[in-house]
């Protein structure tokens, strides 16, 4: 790990790991937890890019590199974390900004519906009804990848299943960064990794999953894909770091991938932080993982 991780790492546990997210997921402490994380994204400076707003089936934004001669046809469908209920297209763009300029690819950030006014399948059906707009709009499923991180992860993974499910075309890839796999938080990284990860409280996170899967199945692979057969899904990269609470929850992907015979790029990070490439500015490994990410576009979009 670089030196720079090992500040940021001490910095978040003292800054953003007590105020991110509550124990208690009551309306108030939801509210108060997406406004934190809308104030902390003035703290990362973004890349010079072009940002056009966007409404409808695709609310969110547009990013796209400013010495773009031509508009790209490759595009990022990218699905924002923050535990369904905080985050946005705002907070995410010193990510989709760098991924844009990095990759050549249009990214659209969506804002999709979150708790407390939505519940399950909300997003997931934002989601899924983004990608089929974007398809309907004229992009090609062979030139579309879904990216997401955390909570985002997640969705990116059930929108998968959802399309397969469906018998819909699927996009090129999809890239998942600290996803949240198993929203019941059942696996032994959340207890063994508790202290030592910078960002999430594992007691926060496992009440806030328990909310939203409700009276549901907890093992529904459209709620946690963590369970799912990943059969005839296109190939997918990870990236995770080492410490994390959701450290299991990759290694549940890749097992999962490896046993339907998916190809999966999968990486864990020596003692990352959660969804380390938001911080590429100051992280080395954040700016390598996101080359990887650039790379793995252009190589499933080609």
């Amino acid at each position: 790990m670089s030196w720079q991780g090992n500040v940021l790492n001490r910095v978040l546990r003292r800054t953003m790991k007590p105020m991110m997210f509550s124990s208690r997921p009551t309306r108030a402490r939801m509210g108060i937890s997406a406004w934190a994380l809308e104030a902390s994204a003035t703290l990362m400076p973004v890349p010079a890019i072009k940002i056009t707003p966007s409404r409808g089936l695709l609310r969110g934004e547009w990013l796209e590199a400013l010495d773009t001669e031509q508009e790209s046809r490759r595009v990022v469908l990218y699905l924002h974390g923050g535990a369904y209920i905080a985050g946005s297209a705002r907070t995410h763009r010193p990510l989709t900004a760098e991924l844009a300029r990095s990759s050549g690819a249009r990214v659209l950030a969506l804002d999709y519906r979150q708790a407390p006014d939505h519940a399950w399948p909300a997003w997931l059906d934002d989601a899924l009804g983004a990608y089929q707009q974007l398809i309907k709009a004229g992009s090609r499923p062979q030139d579309i990848v879904l990216a997401g991180d955390s909570a985002g992860g997640n969705l990116v993974l059930v929108t998968l299943l959802r399309l397969r499910e469906l018998g819909l075309p699927m996009p090129a890839g999809a890239i998942c960064l600290s996803p949240w796999t198993d929203l019941a938080c059942g696996y032994q990284s959340h207890r063994l990794n508790a202290s030592d990860e910078a960002m999430l409280k594992p007691d926060a996170i496992r009440k806030l999953g328990l909310h939203h899967i409700g009276k549901r199945d907890p093992k529904d692979p459209l709620i946690s894909p963590a369970y799912a057969d990943l059969s005839n899904l296109p190939p997918l990269m990870v990236h995770v770091g080492t410490k994390e609470i959701l450290l299991d929850d990759s290694r549940a992907i890749r097992r999962n991938a490896k046993r339907a015979g998916v190809h999966l790029h999968y990486r864990e990070w020596q003692d990352m932080p959660h969804v380390f490439p938001l911080f590429h500015r100051i992280l080395p490994e954040g700016r390598k993982a996101i080359s990887q990410m650039a790379v793995f576009i252009k190589d499933v979009t080609s």
